[in-house]
């Protein structure tokens, strides 16, 4: 891949991003290796996503800088370069995928992967693709993204994904239900006591 081809696809993925993940928070209802329903909330703010394409920008661009010259066409082969150990390329090959975790995460779990240079905590995701997520307070920002099958990289059993939410940061309820599994009734029952509040009643099924 060369840098031409990496400044079509960031700025491709940079707008999918500011429609479908920027200033939106997504919670992700899960079974644990105990098979109890637990829960993870992510929010996404527009410098993250310099972290999810695996290059280093150059010319003093700041993370927020970097995003918006790729939302505006504007991001140059000189604004950036690669990693030196091959991530980069990785990273940006999968990068078209993960701009639709709000839908397509499958599974979750603790990160134990062989990359020693990697910091993050838990990942999300799916058997080719993969979000690496770290803690701040009681929520989770993404500052990772893995070219991996995440059953390889996260304890045995993984959490299975169920049901996943979204809603813009400032509202106080989640006001979309994205994904659940086939056949599933999402009602106030199958979900974890603490998150039902959260959730707009509408989208809940009676019992």
């Amino acid at each position: 891949m060369n840098k031409s081809e990496a400044v079509r696809i960031i700025s491709k993925c940079a707008n999918i991003y500011k429609k479908r993940l920027d200033g939106y928070q997504i919670v992700f209802v899960y079974r644990d290796e105990n098979n109890h329903s637990n829960y993870m909330e992510v929010k996404f703010r527009s410098y993250n996503f310099l972290h999810f394409t695996g290059v280093i920008p150059r010319n003093g661009l700041s993370a927020n800088d970097f995003y918006r010259f790729a939302l505006n066409n504007r991001l140059s082969e000189r604004d950036f370069i690669f990693k030196n150990n091959h991530t980069t390329i990785l990273k940006l090959k999968i990068l078209d995928a993960i701009m639709n975790i709000d839908t397509k995460a499958r599974m979750i779990g603790n990160y134990i992967g062989p990359h020693l240079d990697l910091y993050t905590e838990k990942v999300t995701g799916t058997t080719t693709a993969c979000l690496g997520l770290i803690e701040k307070e009681n929520f989770y920002l993404p500052n990772s993204v893995l070219s991996e099958d995440i059953r390889v990289i996260i304890p045995k059993p993984p959490g299975k994904i169920y049901a996943i939410f979204k809603k813009p940061m400032n509202s106080p309820l989640y006001t979309q239900l994205t994904y659940h599994t086939k056949n599933l009734k999402i009602t106030k029952k199958c979900l974890p006591q603490t998150l039902v509040t959260q959730i707009e009643p509408s989208l809940l099924e009676d019992t």
